[in-house]
């Protein structure tokens, strides 16, 4: 006997699974909600994707937290000392030297991230909610009636993609490193 019936089961729970990511934001954290990559998705950003470059990305890791903390939190600042503005160069400074993103990925690499981001981010049922409540003539209007799936596919064309697509700060590479991350991991894939 097949177990064809156990192997869709996994496969359906590997596409209904949904995790969470948390990404930095003007000092904040932010959480989105982020589902993996299917098959043909995990193919095309593959086919983007230099998988060394992003091995090279560790050496970010490598870099002194503290250093990067204190860098933080004296951008975030409005009015700096000129001992601040001082050390906020000289970190700039050193931490540009200790690494550059530009260096270390290609244009192809940031593109296949990019369109992770855009397929793993997912509206949550807040969002649908808030999206209904908020936008239902928008809706009604896009889509011709106001149901939940078309308030999800409203808020994917007019809210994720968008969000993706005019991020400043590389925040579209983070938020699809960290969707990628999430894809791969086993919590994700054990489902599936």
């Amino acid at each position: 006997m097949s177990d064809l019936f156990d192997v869709r089961q996994k496969t359906e729970e590997g596409k209904a699974w949904r995790g969470e990511i948390t990404v930095p934001m003007d000092g904040e954290s932010k959480k989105l909600t982020v589902r993996q990559l299917v098959d043909t998705e995990f193919w095309e950003v593959g086919s983007y994707i230099d998988f060394d470059e992003l091995e090279n990305l560790e050496d970010v890791d490598d870099l002194d937290e503290e250093k990067v903390d204190e860098l933080r939190e004296l951008s975030e600042q409005s009015d700096l000392s000129d001992e601040e503005s001082e050390r906020l160069n000289e970190l700039n400074e050193e931490l540009d030297t200790e690494f550059n993103i530009f260096d270390a990925i290609s244009m192809d690499t940031f593109t296949g991230i990019k369109k992770t981001a855009k397929y793993c981010v997912e509206p949550d049922q807040n969002d649908i909610v808030q999206a209904m409540n908020n936008h239902a003539a928008d809706i009604e209007a896009d889509y011709g009636t106001a149901s939940q799936d078309n308030a999800e596919e409203w808020l994917n064309e007019n809210v994720i993609h968008p969000m993706i697509e005019d991020s400043t700060d590389l925040t579209s590479f983070m938020i699809g490193m960290k969707a990628l991350e999430a894809t791969l991991e086993s919590e994700g894939n054990s489902e599936s």
